[in-house]
């Protein structure tokens, strides 16, 4: 009898604790959504498992909430799925389907993970605007918006791919405080001189939606070559041009020689490859010990051999563990060498107050082609704007949306496209 009642009492204290642990959890299930909704990511790294913390930081955490919330936005209502031998799971929905953040506390009630996954409970369908396209690629289903002339036929169209982080179809990121829109500009340009214009969402981005957790270089040129063959089945246009703005100049090189595009045009293209652009901005703003360790884990990714050290504050997320296979896959390539390939039309062009991308590297790619054509807008920015040559005042036209195209790009685009044959 007496062993009966101690086996009670610890059932008893057993469900009791239970309860009390999941409260707490409960609570701090809450508390993630709330610090993921305002932003706080110094929120969520104090929620984190000690040994967890010293493989991200703030910075880190902040980046990839700021890319979350542009692509899928805040995050819904947590929800208790169960408590298995390793922690206690919980998912909460985001405001634009599609994906859910699945994430787990410890014993401790300590955070020890949190990621997003397909949400497989049954989502709203969500009509498409006039013009909305649609492909499914390796991996992602990409959703752009295909700008035509009325009634055109046998026409040129431009695909037009996005620069590097989390940036739309229109050309406005998330790490940006206001819209630009300089895609959609062009676009809305080139249709009143008779030229189709193709641009769309990075997958993961807008409503464009990727399977996998993690993207690498590849993944963005297989998506632009899925983009090209999509065009190249339309039997509406006369020519495929690709066009590459930023770090999209590099995709769009290598996957117009893959999928035999008709001519490539590079805007604001980088020149030097990105161990090399990486090296050059940490020198300049690093201290020199904290640019000595960065050399070293920029040469051990290329390498393959992914590090973890401290640098100064502002650079941790630069290289941290789940950026770094994206960055080694991406220092695959040269964009010299990968011009060099081309032997299509091309079309060079490099604003001269671009605060980003110099002048010498739009120099570096027409060396490496010399038949490429290389055009020097004078006055204008990385945004295809006009901009000062000051940089505070320069990077603050990026939030200005009303602000026009710069005069002479669309004449320079149109009389390349048009000398096509």
């Amino acid at each position: 009898m007496r062993s009966f009642f101690i086996a009670l009492v610890i059932v008893l204290t057993a469900s009791f604790t239970n309860a009390q642990t999941k409260a707490i959890t409960d609570a701090n299930a809450d508390k993630f959504v709330s610090y993921y909704n305002d932003g706080k990511a110094d929120g969520i790294y104090a929620m984190l498992a000690d040994n967890l913390k010293s493989g991200t930081s703030v910075a880190a955490i902040n980046t990839a909430l700021k890319q979350l919330k542009a692509t899928v936005g805040n995050l819904t209502k947590s929800e208790y799925v169960n408590t298995d031998s390793q922690a206690s799971n919980y998912i909460a929905g985001f405001e634009r389907g599609g994906l859910i953040m699945k994430f787990n506390f410890n014993i401790d009630s300590k955070l020890t993970g949190f990621y997003t996954a397909s949400d497989p409970r049954e989502q709203p369908i969500v009509a498409d605007l006039p013009g909305t396209v649609t492909v499914q690629t390796a991996g992602a289903v990409l959703k752009g918006t295909l700008t035509m002339p009325d009634g055109a036929q046998n026409i040129p169209v431009m695909l037009l791919i996005a620069g590097s982080g989390p940036t739309d179809r229109d050309g406005n990121s998330a790490l940006s405080n206001g819209k630009s829109n300089e895609y959609q500009m062009l676009a809305e340009a080139l249709k009143l001189k008779n030229i189709a214009v193709l641009r769309y969402d990075k997958r993961g981005v807008g409503q464009s939606i990727k399977a996998q957790n993690s993207t690498l270089f590849n993944d963005y040129i297989d998506d632009a070559a899925a983009m090209i063959k999509f065009l190249k089945a339309d039997k509406r246009f006369s020519k495929v041009i690709v066009a590459g703005h930023s770090e999209g100049s590099l995709i769009g090189m290598i996957a117009a020689k893959r999928e035999k595009a008709d001519a490539f045009i590079s805007l604001a293209g980088a020149g030097f490859p990105v161990e090399a652009v990486l090296k050059t901005q940490i020198k300049d703003r690093a201290s020199a010990s904290s640019y000595k360790k960065a050399v070293l884990m920029i040469d051990s990714i290329k390498a393959g051999q992914f590090v973890r050290q401290k640098l100064d504050p502002g650079f941790e997320g630069l290289f941290s563990p789940v950026i770094q296979p994206f960055l080694r896959s991406l220092m695959q390539y040269d964009p010299q060498l990968e011009i060099s390939k081309l032997t299509v039309p091309v079309l060079l062009i490099q604003g001269t107050t671009d605060m980003q991308v110099s002048v010498e590297n739009a120099k570096l790619l027409k060396k490496a082609n010399p038949n490429a054509q290389l055009k020097l807008i004078p006055g204008m920015s990385h945004i295809l704007k006009e901009g000062p040559g000051n940089m505070k005042l320069n990077l603050a036209t990026y939030e200005k949306s009303d602000l026009p195209l710069h005069p002479g790009l669309i004449p320079i685009l149109t009389d390349f496209i048009d000398e096509l044959k």
